[in-house]
């Protein structure tokens, strides 16, 4: 057994690292490249030691507080909808083994939902994290978790038919860049789904109406998009958006329940393809390239 390096997170946290890749190198069949290190507890570590203590955000706890809110109407709603948005795009899928991605996965509290409504696919999840990953490993063990970077997705070419960004397109600063590097993973046909804020809720078309600036819904969020803006990222990274869709709050007042419709009304009446919902929804699925001429 190779030695032991330890690694200090926080005067609170230390994370041990088994330096010798080849360790565990028996169960690294889905990714092209060997782990640059293996943490003691059995997962993969696709960054360099030196930046896995600035890259730690959940080092002391989690900032999105994830696990206390799980049974939220919020949380809820974000399992509820990506769950039924993974089963459209594995509906038509004909495979003796599907497999899914979660890119960005936290502490693993939604992706542990995600393996229990599919329980014949294989769950495959990454984030940037090594505490929230040693957490997700240790809670969730069905699901195969590594560190990594979502602009260097370890994992081999085709090997996914959906990979999940449940609220991340709003954490990176190159949306686009990450997308290309999700379409390399992703199987011929596969699908991407995507839940994101929606720039121009109805809260913030009532700030732009009024001439106030638009609220970010975190201060984690590098920007939030409109739903035209995801949907053009989706088709200029080589997408076709299958559907976008949300659920309206319940906690929303009468005073917005109105505004909400009204606007409703007019969004339909001149064709727009805008929702006035917190969040929303996309899937999308890798388009096929056409042969020319």
């Amino acid at each position: 057994m190779s030695e032991l390096q330890r690694l200090n997170f926080s005067e609170h946290n230390t994370l041990e690292i088994v330096s010798d890749s080849e360790v565990f190198s028996d169960s690294s069949s889905v990714y092209c490249e060997p782990a640059l290190s293996w943490h003691a507890e059995g997962f993969p570590v696709f960054i360099s030691k030196d930046k896995l203590s600035r890259c730690d955000e959940y080092a002391d706890s989690d900032p999105y507080t994830v696990a206390v809110n799980i049974e939220s109407e919020f949380h809820r709603r974000r399992i509820d909808l990506t769950v039924a948005l993974v089963k459209q795009a594995l509906a038509g899928v004909k495979a003796n083994s599907l497999n899914v991605l979660d890119v960005g996965c936290g502490q693993g509290h939604i992706t542990e939902r995600l393996r229990q409504a599919l329980p014949e696919t294989k769950i495959y999840a990454m984030d940037y994290s090594v505490s929230a990953v040693a957490y997700a490993h240790k809670h969730f063990p069905d699901i195969e978790f590594a560190v990594a970077d979502a602009y260097a997705l370890p994992y081999e070419t085709h090997l996914f038919d959906v990979v999940v960004c449940n609220n991340i397109w709003e954490h990176v600063p190159d949306p686009l860049y990450l997308l290309a590097r999700i379409k390399r993973v992703l199987k011929p046909g596969g699908h991407i789904v995507i839940s994101t804020p929606s720039r121009y809720r109805l809260s913030n078309l009532l700030n732009v109406l009024r001439g106030k600036p638009v609220k970010l819904m975190s201060k984690y969020h590098v920007t939030e998009y409109s739903v035209g803006q995801v949907k053009e990222q989706l088709a200029f990274g080589g997408f076709d958006v299958v559907s976008a869709l949300s659920r309206p709050s319940a906690a929303w007042s009468f005073k917005s329940n109105l505004a909400r419709r009204v606007f409703s009304k007019l969004i339909a009446w001149v064709g727009s393809h805008h929702r006035l919902e917190e969040t929303i929804f996309y899937l999308a699925q890798k388009r096929t390239p056409t042969r020319s001429l």
